[in-house]
Parts: structure tokens; C-alpha cells; sequence
């Protein structure tokens, strides 16, 4: 049999009629799939916020339908239009736009461009890849992104919201295992436990970093921070960062919503105007006898501002 005809089994999520969606396991053809170098037979996948998402008919997730989710995939190559992958090699897939608009994991095939798909790293299995997925790679990018900025564990204190979730859970016991205090914030008392075991050193409840004083900035408390939460809690976060710390935000679980805290328009601009031309800057840090860096922050901070009003 060709592969082309060979039937298998997947989740296919389908809208019936507006923001009415229902899920199915149906059977497909390989040639239903979308073009690609790979196909790839599917052995692992794993459950993702982003999953959900898109299985619940979320148009920013997934623009059309009817749709297979699973953003990540381990499997095994059943065909290769490239030198780079032979029939057999153990290979995974994750990021990208598998899952999204690609049909994903949560099917027995993928067909996936060359470039989106990685050999099992040795060490691990195909259900080992599974079991970190998307959650772990996600944390230990981000703590990769504080350690490159000079975030280390002798600096004090590294905060992580959402601790109980799959990249929260991933950044506590990561931050944990290469000597960091992680302070990890959760909404469920029941956890309290899990937590400690993964090595956090201090946990809090969410009211611990939802400020709501009106106050432009807060004692710095924390040398880095890993949010998955967004809002007001990502909002206290940066106001509560020490001086020179570092914040990845992986997540907008709660809120994409920034808009009330000045202090984030200060916090961007800060990060914007070593991007902005020189010139503006320039005059105003020799005319008021300020840094250059602040100069050009004040700025963009003052177009915030005003754009706000």
C-alpha cells in the first residue's frame, strides 16, 4: 500500500456552525495531510494550554477548521523528500506551527517541513521527549534567557508565577537543581507540597504579587522572574524586579492587559531606546546632562504617556 492511502486514526476538531465547535476521532488519509518534506509516524505527544485552545475553536490559536492540535510530536520517519532524514530515524517535532494551523500530534501522521523537525537527542527516548515537550522547553529557554543576561543564583531571589502548571513546575525545578532560591507563587494551597519537592524554597499565594496600591514602583525583591501569568501579577512582578534583574514572560494566562501600570511604559522604553535613532536622544542627554540610555527612555515613556490620555 502507498503511504499516500493509508488510513489512520486522529482528533479532528470541526466548527458546525459559528464559535460551535466538536471533537472527533475520525478516520484520514495521509494524503489529506498538508505538504511537506517528513512524514512522520506518531509515537508520543503530549497536552498543552495551547491544545486546549485550539480544540476549544480559539480563532488566535488556530484560523481554521476543521483542525487536528498537538504541538508537539515524537515519532519515527515513514518518509523523507530530504538526505537530512532516512525512513526509521526517531525524530520529534515542537514549535512552530504544528498543532496551530499544521495538523498536529493529537493524529497518528504528520507531514511537516525539513527544518521543524530534530533527531531524538541522545540520552533520551521518544516518550522521555513527550514527557518535557513544549512545557520544558519553554522553561529552560527562558532560564536560558536570565543566565545569558547575567542572572545568577548568588544574585538573590528568582520568582516564578503560575509554579504549578507544566513551564511553571519545569522552571522551579530547573532554577532549583542549578542552585537558584526560587520563590514559586501559586493559587493552590494542595500544592504546597509538590512544590517544596521540586525545590522551591519559598511559596506564596498569588496575592503575594497582586498589587493593587496604585504605586509606580515597589521594593525590589526579585532578581529574575519566570511569569506564565501576565496582568496585574506580571504588572507587580516588574515593578518589584531589582535593579538590573531579568524577566521573561512566557505566558498570558491571566491578562495580555499592561495598560494600567505607567511604570510598563517606562519598563519598554527602557528596553526601546537602544533602538531609536541617536539624535533626539542625544541633544536632550547634553542639554539636561543625563545618560543617553535614559534620555531616549524618557522619550518613548513620554509618547506612552500621552498616547494614553
Amino acid at each position: 500500500m502507498k503511504m499516500g492511502s493509508q488510513k489512520f486514526k486522529a482528533l479532528v476538531v470541526r466548527e458546525t456552525s459559528k464559535n460551535i465547535f466538536t471533537r472527533e476521532i475520525e478516520e484520514r488519509s495521509v494524503d489529506e495531510l498538508p505538504p511537506g518534506d517528513v512524514l512522520v509516524r506518531v509515537c508520543y505527544s503530549s497536552l498543552n494550554y495551547k491544545d486546549a485552545l485550539s480544540a476549544s475553536g480559539n480563532k488566535g490559536v488556530t484560523r481554521r477548521y476543521p483542525h487536528t492540535p498537538g504541538i508537539d510530536v515524537a515519532g519515527i520517519v515513514e518518509e523523507s523528500k530530504t538526505d537530512k532524514f532516512s525512513a526509521g530515524d526517531e525524530v520529534l517535532v515542537t514549535c512552530y506551527g504544528l498543532g496551530m494551523n499544521v495538523a498536529g500530534g493529537f493524529g497518528q501522521f504528520i507531514r511537516v517541513p525539513a527544518e521543524w523537525v530534530m533527531r531524538v537527542p541522545e540520552g533520551l527516548t521518544q516518550k522521555e521527549c513527550m514527557i518535557y515537550g513544549t512545557g520544558g522547553f519553554t522553561a529552560a529557554h527562558s532560564i536560558y534567557r536570565l543566565r545569558l543576561h547575567g542572572v545568577m543564583p548568588s544574585d538573590g531571589k528568582i520568582l516564578v508565577t503560575g509554579a504549578t502548571g507544566g513551564v511553571g513546575s519545569f522552571s522551579v525545578a530547573i532554577l532549583a537543581q542549578l542552585g537558584y532560591q526560587v520563590t514559586a507563587i501559586s493559587g493552590k494551597e494542595s500544592a504546597r507540597q509538590f512544590l517544596a519537592d521540586l525545590g522551591a524554597r519559598e511559596i506564596l499565594g498569588r496575592e503575594a504579587v497582586h498589587d493593587t496600591s496604585g504605586k509606580l514602583i515597589l521594593k525590589g525583591k526579585w532578581a529574575g522572574v519566570v511569569d506564565m501569568i501576565g496582568g496585574n501579577i506580571l504588572a507587580t512582578a516588574i515593578k518589584s524586579t531589582r535593579y538590573g534583574g531579568r524577566l521573561p514572560a512566557a505566558a498570558t494566562l491571566q491578562s495580555l492587559n499592561l495598560r494600567s501600570t505607567s511604570t510598563l511604559s517606562f519598563y519598554v522604553a527602557c528596553r526601546l531606546s537602544a533602538l531609536i535613532r541617536p539624535n533626539v536622544p542625544c541633544r536632550c542627554a547634553k542639554k539636561y546632562g543625563i545618560s543617553l540610555p535614559v534620555s531616549g527612555a524618557l522619550i518613548i515613556w513620554i509618547f506612552f504617556v500621552m498616547k494614553s490620555l
